[in-house]
């Protein structure tokens, strides 16, 4: 079917249905009333009429565009968030494990080799206490132990080097907190008490597939046979 077919074929319904409407005892009355009107309310009825039906015209299109702007921002608002979380899934991913925390014990003897190999005086190593993990930083759930050191007479070399040594140990042992105070003795020295904790780091493989369910048996049946 050309186009020529197809105007013509809307030519003809067209020509039905307005000729249905001539018979419509609706039509005829408005018809009547409209030609007794006055050539002026003619001429508003007309413009009227026609402006009612240019907004119905342009109505149909702008319903469209809304419509197809609604899809848009709700596609570019998916889009977004699906991006987000394959950002979000990557880094994840990236992420390394962290290391099972040392126990209280190996974390001692680790900083007692630390202090040794600064070449420290016994009278500079005060003590180191294995204490109960405090902090408010981190639920008490995740938290592993505390340690505390205690130091004499250091300068700020001695400080700052034995500080960065003690928070490398390990990515699951945490440094909570450092009180320096002047030596009583000689105050252009420093004691120094540091803090820590280790992390109960919770275990996980991501490699694991989900577990699967067992499959339900099916009753033996002898007609199967």
């Amino acid at each position: 079917m050309n186009l020529d077919d197809i105007k013509d074929n809307f030519k003809s319904q067209f020509s039905q249905i307005f000729a249905r409407i001539e018979e419509s005892s609706f039509y005829n009355q408005m018809k009547d009333r409209f030609e007794n009107l006055s050539p002026t309310n003619q001429k508003l009825t007309l413009m009227a009429a026609g402006m009612f039906a240019a907004l119905f015209v342009i109505s149909i299109p702008y319903s469209y565009y809304s419509t197809s702007d609604d899809y848009i921002f709700e596609f570019e608002e998916k889009r977004h968030l699906i991006r987000e979380l394959l950002k979000v899934s990557r880094e994840s991913s990236e992420v390394p494990d962290i290391p099972t925390a040392p126990s209280g014990d190996t974390l001692r003897s680790t900083i007692e080799n630390q202090l040794r190999m600064a070449n420290l005086l016994p009278e500079q190593m005060r003590g180191l206490d294995v204490t109960s993990a405090e902090t408010s930083l981190v639920p008490k759930n995740l938290l592993e132990t505390g340690l505390r050191v205690s130091l004499a007479k250091l300068n700020l070399r001695q400080i700052v080097d034995i500080g960065y040594n003690i928070q490398n140990i390990s990515s699951s042992v945490k440094m909570n907190d450092v009180l320096i105070s002047a030596n009583n003795e000689d105050p252009q020295y420093f004691d120094v008490e540091f803090k820590l904790f280790t992390l109960a780091v919770p275990r996980f493989d991501r490699e694991s597939p989900p577990e699967e369910k067992p499959k339900s048996k099916m009753p033996f049946n002898r007609g199967d046979r």
